[in-house]
This record gives C-alpha cells, structure tokens and sequence, in this order.
C-alpha cells in the first residue's frame, strides 16, 4: 500500500517538476535550433562563396590562355560581337554567338560543371561577361530543345543574356563578392553568389553560382527534426531521473511511516528505530524512537 503511495507521489511530483522545467528547456530548444540552423545556412553560402572566387580565377585564367593560344582577342571578350543565333523560336530570349563561345564549350564546360559535382547544394555555376551573357551554361542545362518555349527556357539556358535585376548587377559586379536572393524565371529559389571575373587585368565579367534555398530549407528541417529527437529523449530522461531520485528519497519515509503504523498498534515497542540518515528524515525518525520509548514505558505502567 505505501510503496503504491510512494511511487505515485514520486510520478506525480516528477512530471510536476518536469512540467516546470519544460518551458526552459523549450526555450533553450529554440535558440539553440535557431542558432543551428543559422550556422547551416551560413555555411551553405559560405560553400557558394568559395565556389564563386575559386570560379571567377579559373574561368579568367582559361580565357586568358585562349587568348595566348591567338583563338581570339581581349577586344572579342570585352567589347563581343553578339550573332544572333537564327532557325530557332527562343521567343523573347534570343540567342547569341560570339568569336569565342566554341572555346568556352570546349573549354570551361568541364570546369563549371565540376562546382555542380562537388556540391548538392548549388544549382548552376556559369561565367558571365559586363552584359549578363552566358556562353556556355552548365551541361544540364544544354538539353536539346523540343520547340516547347516553357521547358526549353529550363532545359536550354545557354548562348543567351541573362539581364534582370539580379543577373545583371551579379554581372557587373566589382566588389569581392555580391550576394543576392534569386527567384529563378525556371520556378526555382536561389541566393545568386558573384564574383568577378578579370581578364589580363580587365574586367569581363562574373562567375555566377547559384546556392539552392529549398536545399537548405531542407536540410534545416532535417536538422529541426533532430534536434526535436535529442531535446525529446532528454525530457524523458529528465522525468525518468527526477522519479528514480525521488523513490530512493524516499525509501526512508516509507520504512518510517511503515514503523509509525506498527507502534499505532501497540506492536513493535521493542524495536529501536534506529536514524538512517542526519536530515530531516532522521530527526523524524528519532522524534518516532523517543514515542515509541514513550509508548513502551506508559504501557509497563499499566501493566504494573
């Protein structure tokens, strides 16, 4: 009966103090999940950066060696002769040739597509020139066309001038790096992440790198989702140590209360009770020796 007593005592005042402790811990769960997925998103970015300064030194050094090799001249990249490309219905995106594009599908398609290799996260990484045209986009996006102008503008991005908004000061940008939010006319979310591009010290244009959001919206909530788990497991742990301290707290007022209602009986008089501990359960327990003695003696007394 008292163990019974006992032990929904100890679960009652743990979910007691777990209920307490429970707003502290959610509030700490918050920040700690905010802060986290802060980092994420940083680092993500910060893996965008990387790939946007590494691009913009490597797309300038392989048109520099064009250059070299007399395949044409710096007057081709900077000031391009843009042939329009005819045959094909791109609607309000014409596309263009210039004296350089077949140099830049030999020789930079390789190195653009490497960026999209080694990361799940970025969804295109292109070289620009001042104007915003792209000569050669990645290899997904060198689909050949259906005649469908929608999926074409997804599946076929090369050869033309990406220049809204966002495009265009990515490709004049000067600045080390240009960070910008990029709601892609394809449906897809992206921060757009520039670099410049310079060619035999002037300026061509800018590496482009496109860092997905919906790739890390899932991500931080894979990361949420985690983080839930651990904070879950320790609010169990918390309740399951809180009643396990409490029972071995216990113990002794059960054993003093199973005492108290032996002598309420007149039964074990002559049992000294001795004090387990030096705390308020052990002058419990003195205070319930010097009754029993007390006890003991009135009923000699009596007996007498």
């Amino acid at each position: 009966m008292f163990e019974l007593i006992n032990r929904k005592l100890s679960l009652k005042v743990s979910f007691t103090l777990a209920l307490i402790t429970l707003p502290t811990m959610a509030v700490a769960a918050y920040f700690v999940t905010a802060q986290e997925q802060g980092n994420l998103e940083r680092l993500t970015i910060d893996t965008g950066k990387l790939s946007a300064r590494s691009g913009a030194k490597m797309y300038g050094a392989a048109l520099e060696a064009g250059i070299d090799r007399g395949l044409f001249s710096l007057a081709d990249l900077i000031k391009p002769n843009y042939q329009e490309i005819k045959g094909y219905d791109f609607g309000d995106k014409p596309r263009f040739h210039t004296n350089y594009d077949d140099y830049t599908d030999r020789v930079t398609l390789g190195l653009e597509d490497k960026f999209l290799a080694a990361s799940s996260d970025l969804i295109y990484a292109v070289g620009v020139d001042n104007n915003g045209y792209i000569p050669t986009h990645n290899s997904k996006a060198l689909q050949p066309m259906i005649g469908d102008l929608v999926k074409d503008r997804k599946t076929y991005r090369s050869k033309r001038k990406f220049d809204n908004e966002v495009e265009l000061p990515a490709a004049r940008n000067l600045t080390p790096l240009l960070v910008q939010y990029y709601p892609r006319d394809t449906g897809e979310r992206a921060w757009d992440v520039a670099a410049p591009i310079f060619v035999n010290g002037n300026h061509y244009g800018g590496f482009r790198v496109g860092v997905s959001v919906s790739s890390v919206t899932v991500r931080k909530h894979a990361l949420l989702l985690e983080l839930a788990a651990v904070f879950g497991v320790l609010f169990v742990i918390t309740i399951g140590f809180i009643f396990v301290m409490l029972q071995r707290a216990m113990r002794p007022l059960e054993q003093i209360t199973a005492l108290a209602n032996e002598i309420s009986t007149g039964e074990g008089l002559d049992k000294p009770i001795k004090p387990a501990t030096t705390d308020e359960v052990g002058e419990m327990a003195r205070s319930l020796n010097r009754l029993r003695t007390s006890l003991q003696s009135a009923m000699a007394r009596l007996r007498a």
